[in-house]
């Protein structure tokens, strides 16, 4: 589940809801449960300390969201995903290994979905992406932004399910704890 108060301050649930990362002016954090107390991380030292190509980068933007649209073709079909009315579109793309692809995707103009979208693409990557290495999407971003329009659904990859202007409360976004100094803890353990 996605939530967010404006593009610089945003949260991500993972499923099962025992992990989850914020993303707060430009930096995510990671906050877990340990031994049943929420324990928060800059994903910025985790990145580096386990390298840039472990799992952790995979959570950058390039999951889902292609590194270049080549082409948008309006196919003039209309959908609604999560209550919202949507076109269908022929989306011609390159992905972050430099593979063409093409996909359906659902677009709307609708300004509530626009807001997430950006919280989603220009806050919450963004700070995923400035920790793990991961990039391109913002060439993707720039070109539906140019063009107003947000996803509601691409390929089998994504699908909003539902969206809400609901005021998200200040708690839902705060650190539950001071982060963990990584690279002091790693230090502990290897009793430097």
């Amino acid at each position: 589940m996605f939530s967010w108060q404006t593009a610089e301050r945003s949260r991500l649930d993972t499923p099962n809801e025992t992990a989850h990362v914020l993303a707060i002016d430009g930096r995510a954090w990671g906050v877990a449960k340990v031994a049943g107390h929420p324990v928060s991380m800059d994903l910025d030292q985790l990145a580096k300390l386990l390298g840039q190509h472990t799992a952790l980068a995979r959570l950058g933007p390039d999951a889902v969201v292609p590194s270049q649209i080549t082409s948008l073709e309006a196919t003039g079909q209309r959908e609604t995903v999560a209550g919202v009315d949507g076109e269908r579109y022929r989306v011609s793309w390159v992905d972050s290994e430099g593979n063409a692809r093409i996909d359906e995707a659902v677009l709307t103009d609708d300004p509530l979905v626009r807001e997430m979208q950006d919280a989603l693409l220009g806050g919450m990557t963004r700070a995923i992406a400035s920790g793990t290495g991961v990039s391109g999407h913002e060439a993707a971003e720039q070109e539906l932004t140019r063009r107003g329009l947000a996803v509601l659904r691409f390929g089998d990859d994504f699908r909003l399910e539902s969206i809400s202007d609901a005021r998200q409360p200040d708690a839902r976004f705060a650190m539950p704890s001071q982060p963990l100094d990584l690279q002091q803890l790693m230090r502990g353990v290897m009793g430097n």
